[in-house]
């Protein structure tokens, strides 16, 4: 059986299209809504549900606290993750069921953020623990490092998502956890549809958010990972989210040149300049190679251009 756990706070607006996604899958499964101390109707929309979703009435602590709590609870020897204004794709568990064999640790399928569509192609990928495997999560953190199209086996110790951690949580998580796993199965088939929001954590401006990515890279970088030679890759991408989410942002106050000036700066801080000074950028997808590259020979204004394509990209595949 796999447990979907999904953490849930003030998700009236969303909460039935996520748990319907769910009821209509055919493989065995429960549902666990964490609910992170919803103030507004979530919880009486979820008890409309009756028996068919085991509900957590948690005080609020956050969606780390929320998807522990459900880690506690759960029963289901498979794990999954689905956020409460996201939805599972059709037929997901049943793509992912026949992966979910007794010697594999994780599967992991495509995501589909906002309207976009893909199509299953190709053949599934297995990795064993080890360097191969985490250098090729790094890589691609945008769409490995999230707990999004994941199963995971549930452990007797599984790791614990860092509830001090404000942005990256996911990332911190699953890189513990694949240091712990023997087999992981990677899959071409699209299995979860997330939602591009401007009202999500990660796109509203925060004019602090950028210490809370730098926060993450210390604390992960503390670890095994910051050891893997595709660590700088995993950095880099992270310096491209702060521009696109924090010093690039539409609701960034501040003059166009004062974000290019911090834009350098944070680039020549050690975090970033040693990230530069190690990664082989040609190990990236063609559009973060080429804003990073203009980055680093200080074409910033090149640089701004292709993060602003890329948020107007988002708007329009928004959903």
């Amino acid at each position: 059986m796999i447990s979907v756990i999904i953490p849930m706070y003030n998700a009236e607006k969303t909460i039935r299209r996520c748990l319907e996604s769910v009821l209509t899958q055919k493989a065995s499964f429960e549902i666990l809504l964490a609910d992170d101390g919803s103030t507004d109707t979530t919880l009486k929309i979820a008890e409309e549900y009756g028996g068919r979703v085991r509900r957590l009435a948690l005080p609020h602590g956050g969606v780390s606290e929320a998807r522990n709590a459900g880690l506690d609870a759960a029963s289901g020897e498979w794990i999954m993750f689905l956020d409460a204004d996201d939805a599972l794709l059709p037929e997901a568990l049943e793509k992912l069921e026949p992966y979910m064999t007794e010697d594999a640790d994780a599967v992991c399928g495509l995501i589909c953020r906002g309207n976009e569509t893909r199509k299953t192609r190709g053949k599934e990928v297995t990795y064993p623990a080890g360097h191969e495997l985490m250098n090729f999560v790094l890589a691609d953190p945008t769409n490995y490092l999230t707990v999004h199209a994941w199963s995971f086996r549930r452990k007797a110790e599984m790791p614990r998502f860092n509830s001090e951690l404000c942005i990256g949580e996911d990332s911190d998580w699953i890189l513990r956890y694949l240091y712990t796993a023997q087999k992981v199965v990677f899959i071409p088939a699209p299995i979860y549809r997330y939602t591009i929001s401007a009202d999500s954590a990660v796109r509203k401006w925060k004019a602090d958010q950028d210490r809370a990515y730098l926060n993450m890279l210390a604390n992960v970088g503390r670890g095994s990972p910051g050891k893997e030679k595709n660590w700088p890759l995993f950095v880099l991408t992270n310096y491209l989210l702060i521009l696109t989410h924090v010093i690039f942002h539409p609701s960034n106050p501040k003059s166009r040149r004062e974000q290019f000036r911090a834009a350098r700066e944070l680039r020549d801080g050690p975090v970033i300049s040693a990230a530069f000074k190690n990664a082989k950028l040609r190990e990236l997808s063609l559009p973060k190679k080429l804003a990073l590259a203009c980055l680093k020979r200080d074409w910033t204004w090149l640089a701004y251009l292709a993060v602003r394509l890329r948020q107007a990209q988002n708007s329009m595949r928004a959903g």
